[in-house]
């Protein structure tokens, strides 16, 4: 009984350190600023009227190489391949099927909202942005915090989820596109700077034996 209490805290330990790397922060800050720095596409004239699209998901695809990757390439050999109990692969699966959906929803919720469409969906309000936030990033981010078991990617969400409820508190002040590409971008470049500290203190504490 003991051993087994010893071998669950041991793989406790050894799926909280494969989140030591900061790759998920720099994952989930790039997101955020591809929300936000996407806009300028359009604002540049950047294949118009698909500007933003194409920004947003290439700055969406280098934040997917960048944990793919660096999980393979940089995380792993520091660390060692880990192999986890059914309980934690089915909790891994059932975490790639989430965020597939997600990807989905939020797909959906973006083309509504630059057709205009998602308006007629709600009450005009200045809290309408904020519930659509917390509805389409804080809720589903806070199921990932609770599948990853990463208390600090919580506090990414509520922050994410505030973002188009700034953006339109700064509509007033600095108009489109500048009201999101600020709200998001600053949100988004903190949450990739607090990765990037993280990631370079992991490689500090992890160097590999060569670099050693």
């Amino acid at each position: 009984m003991s051993d087994s209490i010893n071998l669950k805290q041991l793989e406790k330990r050894a799926w909280r350190a494969t989140f030591q790397d900061g790759l998920w922060d720099i994952y989930l800050g790039l997101i955020f600023l591809g929300l936000g720095v996407g806009w300028i596409g359009d604002y540049i004239g950047l294949f118009y009227p698909f500007g933003t699209i194409i920004l947003m998901f290439s700055i969406d695809i280098i934040a997917i190489l960048v944990i793919t990757l660096g999980k393979k390439y940089i995380s792993t050999p520091r660390l060692g391949q880990v192999k986890f109990g059914e309980k934690r692969k089915k909790r891994k699966k059932w975490l790639m099927i989430f965020l597939l959906l997600n990807v989905v929803f939020s797909l959906i919720i973006f083309i509504l909202t630059i057709t205009s469409n998602l308006d007629q969906l709600f009450m005009p309000s200045l809290f309408t942005p904020l519930a659509l936030g917390l509805m389409i990033i804080t809720v589903p981010l806070s199921i990932l915090t609770f599948f990853l078991q990463v208390p600090r990617l919580f506090v990414y969400a509520l922050i994410g989820g505030f973002g188009f409820f700034l953006s339109e508190l700064l509509y007033p002040l600095v108009g489109e596109p500048w009201d999101i590409i600020i709200s998001y971008g600053s949100i988004g470049g903190s949450i990739l700077l607090i990765g990037l500290f993280i990631f370079i203190r992991f490689l500090q504490k992890y160097p590999l034996e060569t670099e050693g």
